[in-house]
């Protein structure tokens, strides 16, 4: 059924865009506040988005299943630290380890990069293949480099000459004038510096056949980077650029401007005439005579006042000084007048011939913008290449197009993470879900400081390092496209919005079950922990039952081990803990010594070792003991109540099956 626009003349916004109407104005007043919305809203650049949970659904035989790019919301995005830590700062962030750009534009792009990866596989291999070959050839990385270094932001100059002249002005015409020639020859001079990166890659020792290299540095029509030789061989040889910064106009050279020429012509020829007729002058005055004044009052004839009484009637006379008299003449006055006139021309052809250059320049827009792109894609994937160069150990990912035949899978062999994988004695893991007839949510238990948490975290950064197309911390990587990454880590509330830490684990979780796809990845982190014991074991039980039903990829974590009870005999779900070493187990925590050997190994951990976690922070020995103590009292009355729940739920109770149970009520 179509939406009705409520106006006949298709002024108002229609039901179903009313709010994207809305955003646009709030969009539109803050672009005025910035003085850039002339330039940004003239593009027309608008086209619809369709989140990917209103695609329409797709066979799995078709290679067209997964959206162009992989979703990560805020909330995944803060819980990976990928842009930045908890602290708010970039140390320790997926995006401060890769970030390695030599251009501000390239910064930008891998900014861009890291927030939607690539669900295409074929741009995912296009990008593989060009980090494959670009390792292969370090010395042309490190030139490239080298020569990008040297770029200054062309992006951002780029964009200030496609401002229209119409636009207010802030600054003395001739402050602004000056700085606009200078930002406009360091334009110039970046993108001949741009030019010698791309001929780099063409004069190469090795040919280079990945298609996006080909298409980033091959001049078109065999690539995609522009032909400027000629425009900038124009701009360069067009006017005298040191003269133009110095000055703060242009001065186009002999032949450039033919209007320019003509009046520089008519200047010529008047500073001729006024040349001939002060010869022809001081001939009449027998004397010396010089031209005095400035500006309006220019060409006046100073003559000594013995000679001035030569002069005749047509000599009048204009000013004096001691000595000398000045005369104007009729010829004096039309060649003044033809002087004004001719440098006011020349003021005004210099102004527009400013305008006009930048006009000519903005004229090839769409050639400078490709061939800034051209190069930020470039620039990232040197950085890639100069991430997987540092690395002790990276793979390369193999992606496999999910089927009929061939579920979703994730298979990571000696996995690191991707921000700590450089650090002294981290020790890899494997992490396999959904492989073969294996489940797709495993059940993550292990002590705490086990490292549960990062081994959640490094899955979910070598996911997203695996759909950018570059190599990964790991012995090997293979997978199925992920459409999105969820995430429900750490314990916070959110004060300002008025959430308790469990409406805000509650919130995150929700939004999992409702957007959540057999192509997605879910990491849960000891979800429950903001409620009390039983509500939050109860809510735990029934989304690990919920996403057993979605059948997503999942890694869920849990300090609840009635969950392992509950699950251990079940084919959809794994068992794999953080494995541990304890020495000196006994009575009193507080002696015992906890190892943590951080190997993701298969089963289940008996306990969570919290006291152990109370001592290493400093907790007292009597209170840990005490807890410890109290520990076993709740936990023989638990046992108590389940011995009680089994024997009253029995189908045929008898007084030998009372008479075997009593013992272990009492020993309770």
């Amino acid at each position: 059924m179509a939406i009705k626009t409520p106006s006949s003349l298709g002024l108002c916004a229609r039901d179903d865009t009313e709010m994207a109407i809305r955003a646009l104005g709030a969009i539109t007043w803050y672009l005025k506040q910035c003085h850039i919305d002339q330039q940004l809203l003239t593009m027309g650049k608008f086209k619809s988005y369709s989140p990917p949970d209103c695609n329409e659904s797709r066979t799995l035989t078709s290679t067209d299943i997964f959206a162009k790019h992989m979703v990560l919301d805020g909330i995944t995005l803060q819980n990976l630290d990928i842009l930045e830590n908890s602290m708010g700062e970039k140390e320790g962030t997926l995006i401060n380890k890769l970030d390695s750009c030599c251009t501000p534009f390239g910064k930008r792009l891998l900014h861009q990069w890291i927030c939607s990866p690539l669900c295409d596989l074929e741009s995912i291999r296009g990008r593989q293949e060009a980090v494959t070959q670009l390792m292969k050839s370090p010395h042309i990385v490190q030139e490239a480099r080298a020569a990008l270094s040297q770029l200054p932001d062309l992006e951002r100059l780029l964009s200030s000459k496609t401002h229209p002249d119409s636009r207010a002005i802030f600054y003395e015409d001739k402050i602004y004038s000056k700085k606009k020639i200078i930002d406009f020859t360091n334009t110039l001079n970046g993108f001949k510096c741009a030019l010698k990166v791309a001929l780099l890659f063409k004069d190469a020792d090795i040919e280079f056949t990945s298609k996006l290299i080909v298409q980033l540095t091959n001049i078109a029509p065999l690539g995609n980077f522009p032909e400027m030789e000629q425009s900038l061989h124009f701009f360069e040889t067009a006017f005298d650029h040191e003269e133009a910064t110095k000055h703060g106009h242009i001065i186009p050279m002999p032949g450039v401007d033919p209007e320019y020429d003509s009046t520089m012509k008519e200047l010529s020829h008047i500073q001729k005439e006024l040349d001939e007729y002060l010869i022809s002058q001081r001939k009449i005055f027998g004397t010396k005579v010089v031209y005095f004044g400035s500006d309006k009052k220019r060409f006046q004839l100073e003559v000594s006042d013995t000679a001035a009484k030569k002069a005749g009637s047509e000599y009048e006379l204009l000013s004096q000084r001691k000595g000398f008299k000045r005369f104007g003449t009729q010829t004096t006055k039309d060649l003044l007048s033809r002087q004004l006139a001719t440098e006011e021309q020349k003021k005004n052809v210099l102004k527009d011939l400013s305008r006009r250059i930048f006009e000519q320049f903005s004229s090839r827009y769409t050639d400078w913008s490709r061939a800034v792109q051209c190069l930020a894609v470039l620039d990232v994937l040197l950085t890639f290449t100069e991430y997987s160069l540092g690395e002790r150990e990276t793979c390369m990912p193999t992606f496999v197009l999910p089927s009929n035949n061939i579920k979703p899978y994730l298979k990571i062999s000696n996995g690191s993470h991707p921000c700590l994988s450089s650090m002294d004695g981290f020790i890899p893991n494997d992490t396999s879900i959904g492989c073969d007839d294996s489940a797709s949510l495993i059940l993550v238990t292990g002590p705490n400081m086990g490292g549960k948490s990062t081994l959640m975290r490094q899955v979910g950064l070598i996911i997203v390092l695996a759909h950018m197309g570059c190599r990964v911390p790991a012995l090997s990587c293979e997978l199925t496209p992920v459409d999105r990454i969820f995430t429900r880590l750490g314990a916070n509330d959110d004060i300002m919005a008025g959430e308790s830490t469990f409406l805000v684990e509650l919130s995150e979780t929700a939004s999992i079950l409702q957007h959540a796809t057999r192509h997605s990845l879910v990491l849960v982190d000891e979800l429950g922990r903001g409620t009390a014991t039983y509500d939050g074991t109860a809510i735990a039980v029934a989304v690990v039952y919920e996403l057993v039903r979605l059948n997503a990829r999942t890694l869920f974590s849990t300090h609840y081990h009635t969950l392992v009870e509950d699950f251990k005999n079940s084919k959809c779900v794994s068992l794999n803990h953080m494995a541990c070493m304890v020495e000196n187990e006994s009575d009193d925590p507080s002696e015992e010594t906890v190892t943590f050997l951080y190997k993701f190994v298969s089963g289940p951990c008996p306990k969570s070792y919290g006291f152990n976690a109370a001592k290493l922070a400093g907790i007292p020995g009597t209170i840990v003991q005490r807890s410890y103590e109290k520990a076993l009292e709740l936990e023989k009355q638990v046992e108590k109540k389940r011995v009680f729940l089994t024997l009253m739920g029995a189908k045929d109770v008898n007084v030998s099956h009372l008479v075997k149970l009593m013992p272990i009520l009492c020993s309770l």
